[in-house]
């Protein structure tokens, strides 16, 4: 089976569920786990992200894992 695709934090998404939950960046750092400057760098743009600190955010946010991803196409291989 080959992998076509990877998934990516979503910016877009993490952003949003900032605004909605009328917390601080600074707050949800410390209940992830995390630094702040982590999660600034996660609002700008979609990246990898280590897999225990995407569960903490999933929790945070009480959303399922799966709602805080973006699937991108894998570039090109190349030769």
């Amino acid at each position: 089976m080959e992998i076509e695709s990877v998934k990516l934090l979503s910016a877009q998404k993490l952003r949003s569920l900032i605004c909605s939950s009328g917390k601080s960046q600074e707050q949800i750092a410390a209940d992830c786990k995390c630094s702040d400057r982590q999660i600034r760098n996660w609002t700008k743009r979609d990246t990898d992200v280590h897999v225990s600190h995407l569960f903490a955010l999933a929790d945070e946010f009480e959303v399922a894992v799966d709602d805080l991803l973006i699937s991108l196409p894998l570039p090109d291989k190349r030769e």
